[in-house]
Formats: structure tokens, sequence, C-alpha cells
């Protein structure tokens, strides 16, 4: 490509998407029924331009105001918010804009790609998700092996999303090159969530719990936290072997496991 980038930011975390290929499968095609683009970090607006020409109402959030110039030429200075995406107000820009079917797509910046994903996982207007990570957290949303590979990161996304890879992204795709392999995964928000989003507060701290020492028998750890007697009733109301290791349980499984903890108090 002839894009010429500026010095990047260490603060914010800055690779600056470098590959025809990565950006065709980042912003393209319209996921059906997207009534707004928002996207995360665009930096020199490698991507904006490819989102833009779907003619639908692109917001755009970024933090380095070196950027915000060029941005402002492409979306239009009232769809550029210059902050931090962990703190922008969701709730006042879905109250002012009344948007429904919102596609999400970022290059995200690695050191927050994790906490960006819980809050974006709470917006039901978020409908679709196009988003970039270091391939050893990607793999930890969509493992690549589904034997021994159950995690809460990995349970979380799937109860309230649809899945999937979209592109690898090596090194050599960015400017300046990263030292880690990146991954972008696609999120389609589920039409009946496996979690209620109303309980995913309580699905999370759940979570944390039972994958906090995910190598290690499950009973043991729940013991700890439940007693004997409560963790008896909820593994035989499952059908689950209390020696069984949290990363070896299925999805459905550790469904069963929450559902029994919100039935048997």
């Amino acid at each position: 490509m002839s894009h010429k980038f500026p010095l990047a930011n260490k603060s914010f975390g800055q690779h600056f998407l470098n590959s025809p290929n990565v950006i065709q499968k980042i912003t393209g095609p319209l996921p059906e029924e997207t009534d707004a683009i928002v996207e995360i970090g665009p930096g020199p607006a490698v991507l904006t331009p490819h989102l833009a020409r779907y003619n639908l109402p692109t917001f755009v959030i970024e933090m380095d105001e070196r950027f915000v110039e060029a941005l402002n030429a492409i979306v239009g200075p009232e769809r550029v918010f210059r902050q931090d995406a962990l703190e922008f107000d969701w709730q006042k820009f879905l109250t002012e804009n009344k948007f429904s079917n919102i596609w999400l797509v970022s290059n995200l910046p690695y050191n927050v790609s994790v906490p960006l994903t819980l809050s974006f996982l709470r917006i039901p207007q978020i409908k679709n998700m196009t988003l970039m990570y270091q391939k050893e957290v990607a793999d930890k949303i969509l493992p690549k092996e589904q034997r021994n590979s159950m995690g809460s990161l990995h349970s979380l996304c799937l109860s309230q999303f649809e899945l999937k890879n979209v592109v690898y992204a090596p090194p050599g795709a960015f400017v300046p090159p990263p030292k880690v392999d990146s991954q972008v995964l696609g999120f389609k928000r589920r039409i009946d969530p496996l979690v209620p989003l109303k309980e995913v507060d309580a699905y999370e701290k759940f979570l944390r719990l039972v994958f906090a020492q995910r190598r290690k028998q499950l009973g043991g750890i729940l013991r700890a936290e439940w007693g004997q007697e409560l963790m008896e009733k909820r593994f035989q109301k499952t059908g689950i072997s209390v020696t069984i290791r949290a990363e070896a349980l299925t999805m459905d499984q550790v469904l069963n496991l929450y559902r029994s903890v919100e039935s048997i108090r």
C-alpha cells in the first residue's frame, strides 16, 4: 500500500494495519440490517474509507489528535469522538442516535482488548463486531481445539454471540510490526442468548470462580466455595463428575452448572 504512516505512539499501543487482504476481510461484507458503523481506534484512517463507502452513519472513537483532521474529512467532525474508548458514554450516544443494529469494527489496542470486548458484549444495540486481537487472546475467545479448551472468556462471549475466525494477520501486516501474531474474529449477536443479557454480570462472576484454576479438579475448587453438601447437590443435578477439570467442560455443561447454581440456593 502507499499509505504513509506517522510515528506510532507506543502509549496507545499503535500498530498500523498495512495489508490490503486483511483490510478487505475486516471491512466487508456489511452485516445485514446494519444501521450504523462504529470504528474504535481508526488511527490514520486505514479502515475508515472502506467502512464509509457503505453510506451509513459512521462514527469513530480515536484518542490520538494527530488523526482527527483526516477522520473529520471522511466521516464529518460531528461523528469523530476524541477520547478513550473505555470511557465512551454509550448510553448517551444511543439515546441521542437511536441506533438498534450497530456494526463495531476495530484493530483493538492489545493492552485493553479484553475489557473493551466485555464492555461491548453488554450493549445490546451492538449486533455485529469485527475485532482484531493478539492471537493468544483470540484463541481464548475462540479456541482452535475443542478438547480441553473451555475458559471463562470463551464461555462468556459464546453466551451472547456466534463466533467465527475472519482472517489471520502476521506481524508483517502492520507498521511497525508487532512482536506477536494477530487474529481477526467475527461476532454476531444471538437472537436468543444462551444466558439472558441481564444475567451477564452474575454469569461472569460464576465463570471466574469455575475457571480460576481450570486445570484442577472442579469438585475440589467448588467445594471450598460452596461446601460439600451444596457442591454435591449441584453436580448431581447436572450429571457432571466432580473430578472433571474446568477446561474439559463443554458449553452445555457450563450452562447447566450455572443454572443449577441459580436453582439451588
